[in-house]
């Protein structure tokens, strides 16, 4: 049983992968033996990502690029491509949001919602569509988009009274006593989980699978107290998740351990959306 989650010899691309959760992701990966490309617009050549995982030295290789351009995701396939001659896994752990972000609903704009539509579900569009290929050719391939449970259920906006999210993730563009979450994080996270069971669908004849993982809210220390507290009461077990806890709906979905498992949505929220 084992040996099923092994992933010796695999090797993995995710986007999004020098993220607060694409972080863990690789290093999860790079632990389990699977050579690792960690590709971020934010990539810095001092990042050292390549040493974090001593358990696995040299398995995670960072590169930068910007994956909303598709001639740089050509680009990088075919350097992939030139070192691997394949890829098994494509994790797509992107997001982004405009300063937007936390206005009321009535105050967004279009551009803030294009960048979360950009950063959520247009470019897994692109990163699949580029990289799928590569997986046809060898007929298997594991394809995990990290959704949420934000695609699930709608927010209670009570909870983001008080908090300052928006000085966390922005750059403060709300300027408002209350913030809200923005509507385009629901409407993506959701055509997400669609798009990935579109996906399990279409490519099911060449071995490839597709699933999703949807985490609930993960603890960041920058967060205040106000906002940890309301959060955690709306979980059943009573807090937010580590950011490691993800690592092993990952592994699960990366591995041959999965290998029946295509189209799902797998939920990791503590319980937050049983009730």
């Amino acid at each position: 049983m084992r040996n099923l989650y092994d992933l010796d010899g695999k090797v993995a691309v995710v986007f999004g992968g020098n993220g607060y959760l694409g972080k863990q992701f690789c290093l999860a990966l790079a632990e389990y033996g699977a050579e690792t490309y960690s590709c971020d617009i934010s990539v810095r050549e001092t990042d050292g990502a390549e040493n974090e995982c001593g358990a696995c030295p040299g398995k995670i290789h960072p590169l930068k690029v910007n994956a909303a351009d598709k001639t740089e995701l050509i680009a990088l396939r075919q350097e992939i491509e030139q070192r691997e001659q394949r890829i098994d896994i494509l994790v797509n752990a992107t997001t982004m949001k405009a300063n937007d972000f936390y206005l009321p609903f009535e105050d967004v704009s279009l551009e803030g919602w294009d960048v979360g539509l950009l950063g959520n579900l247009t470019i897994p569009f692109l990163t699949v569509q580029t990289f799928v290929p590569l997986m046809k050719a060898h007929r298997k391939g594991s394809i995990i988009n990290i959704s949420s449970h934000y695609g699930i259920v709608g927010n209670d906006q009570r909870i983001y009274e008080g908090a300052n999210l928006d000085s966390v993730y922005t750059h403060g563009g709300a300027k408002n006593a209350r913030i809200y979450s923005h509507g385009v994080y629901n409407a993506a996270k959701g055509g997400l989980i669609n798009f990935t069971r579109y996906l399990a669908a279409y490519y099911g004849e060449y071995n490839i699978r597709a699933n999703c993982i949807s985490p609930g809210g993960v603890y960041h220390e920058a967060e205040n107290k106000a906002f940890l507290e309301k959060y955690s009461s709306k979980v059943p077990l009573g807090r937010k998740a580590n950011p490691e806890e993800i690592n092993g709906a990952l592994i699960f979905l990366a591995s041959d351990s999965s290998s029946y498992v295509t189209g799902h949505n797998l939920v990791v929220d503590g319980g937050y959306t049983i009730w």
